[in-house]
């Protein structure tokens, strides 16, 4: 859920950036990062995001996926102030967006604090390397995992070293979790393993600590080989997560009893990861001032912005649009602040000034058919016509970029949104969208939607599983979850009517 961006924030977005900051992006195989840095500050943070991503490849036995390299994560290092006025959530130093239009990390930049952390103390990079493990799992492993492992297997992955060598280790203590867990305080394991059953605790860091621990101990200690991934295969059958740790762990209070002694005994050693045979490839740019200037208000619309505060941004970025008349990315992200304000008219226009400087800009395309839908929708429009011209634009920006996710996920959404059924091309886009971006929900989701109509519920069971479980999911609002239950109850229209009960909703 979006966190309100409040009043002071939006005030001072326009001047929060010095005006010599020198935005960098830096590009690989898996990520587009952009951070305020010199060249090489960027290439050496874009090598190790890179070193990092092979070694859990490595790890865990996933291959290279060429349609990673399509759709690479894209990484946003920011400095404090503007960490901070970007998403209001003092306290945290990154998090991680699952979007279909493409999914993002936002992550505090103190590369000073960085050097003088020591492995499995609480930093920047430990933090940022938590978040990639979520999306490095949602995006390999795209299925249910209870809390305490998704955060659990998360801390095992974020307490890294980068070897001079090049080799990485993975699987350092999170000694910031020591405190939570040596401080005496218990839950129950039916608390631990199930708690939507039977009720989250409010002390997270203990969740977060006992999760590593175990995670640490099954993941490590040979005498339990194959425990873990007998446990997640029971819990995707369908068994309650209780049910699968007591049947793939054994008794849980010898098991808790063992975790016990281990968190006060020499944790087993952590996993040197050889170095690549080839060294990552990394290409830096630097962006134009333009869009130097547009990275404080970019930053809030991609964290998201509460209705009502849209003007906030669309101002300024009119005013920096104008300053910068031949720059097509800074015209396309005016009309996304234009389309965020709902004043469609500008927003139409700043996307026509990014199409005559560059036709084929992408996000450019795809705003002009958000547009024309957004119209359509406002109007109630039953015109045929209507909704094929508007999804046309949807169809450039897919012959532009074939691989762009947004587009065929939006161009399917539009055939509700217009009460019709999708067209066979609008399923078979859908399911490329998927493709590319498993760990997108808002994808899942409207798959899910169309399996469940077409008939093929087992599918739509999968697609839901992993957003029904995610361990961030506010309590009491798990749509997934709760059609999850009813396919397993055998009552496969009830769970259609639930997906479709929402489709002529506005946004």
């Amino acid at each position: 859920m979006f966190r309100v961006l409040g009043l002071f924030a939006a005030m001072v977005l326009a001047i929060a950036v010095p005006a010599n900051a020198e935005w960098r992006q830096a590009r690989t195989d898996h990520f587009i990062l952009t951070i305020d840095d010199t060249e090489d500050g960027a290439r050496s943070f874009a090598e190790r995001l890179e070193r990092f991503d092979g070694a859990m490849r490595r790890l865990y036995a996933v291959a290279d996926n060429l349609d990673q390299h399509a759709r690479p994560i894209a990484i946003y290092a920011l400095k404090y102030e503007l960490f901070n006025q970007s998403c209001g959530c003092p306290g945290t130093l990154g998090f991680y967006r699952q979007r279909a239009e493409g999914s993002f990390i936002f992550t505090m930049h103190m590369p000073d604090s960085d050097k003088k952390s020591k492995t499995g103390s609480w930093s920047s990079q430990a933090l940022l390397l938590h978040e990639f493990s979520h999306h490095f799992t949602f995006s390999n492993f795209p299925i249910a995992y209870p809390y305490w492992f998704a955060e659990g297997f998360a801390e095992f992955n974020a307490n890294t070293s980068f070897e001079p060598d090049g080799s990485v280790i993975i699987g350092y203590p999170a000694n910031y979790r020591a405190e939570a867990l040596l401080s005496g305080a218990q839950m129950s394991s039916k608390q631990f393993f199930d708690p939507e059953r039977y009720g989250f605790i409010a002390n997270t860091d203990l969740i977060y600590g006992r999760g590593w621990l175990l995670t640490h101990y099954l993941m490590l200690n040979p005498q339990r080989s194959g425990q873990l991934g007998a446990y997640l295969a029971a819990m995707n059958r369908g068994k309650p997560s209780l049910d699968a740790a007591q049947e793939s762990f054994g008794d849980l209070k010898k098991l808790n009893a063992e975790l016990d002694v281990y968190k006060r005994s020499r944790l087993l050693a952590p996993l040197r990861i050889p170095p690549s045979a080839s060294p990552p490839h990394v290409t830096v740019t630097t962006l134009s001032p333009g869009q130097a200037e547009m990275m404080p208000i970019r930053m809030p619309m991609l964290y998201g912005v509460a209705k009502g505060y849209g003007l906030r941004m669309a101002i300024p970025a009119a005013k920096i649009a104008a300053k910068h008349p031949d720059d097509a990315l800074v015209q396309e992200q005016s009309a996304e602040a234009e389309l965020l304000a709902g004043r469609l008219d500008k927003a139409d226009e700043a996307a026509d000034r990014a199409l005559r400087l560059k036709p084929d800009l992408v996000d450019a395309l795809i705003r002009k058919g958000m547009i024309a839908i957004r119209r359509a929708r406002e109007a109630k429009a039953t015109d045929p016509a209507t909704w094929t011209a508007a999804r046309s634009w949807l169809l450039k920006a897919n012959r532009a970029d074939p691989n762009a996710v947004f587009p065929l996920y939006l161009y399917y959404l539009s055939y509700p949104q217009a009460n019709t059924k999708p067209t066979p091309g609008a399923i078979k886009g859908l399911m490329r969208a998927a493709a590319l971006a498993p760990e997108s929900s808002g994808v899942r989701m409207a798959l899910a939607r169309q399996m469940l109509i077409d008939g093929d519920a087992p599918s739509a069971r999968n697609l839901l599983q992993p957003i029904a479980f995610a361990p961030h999911r506010p309590i009491g609002e798990n749509l997934p979850r709760e059609v999850v239950n009813l396919i397993d109850a055998g009552k496969i229209e009830e769970a259609r009517a639930r997906m479709t009960k929402d489709d002529n909703n506005d946004d």
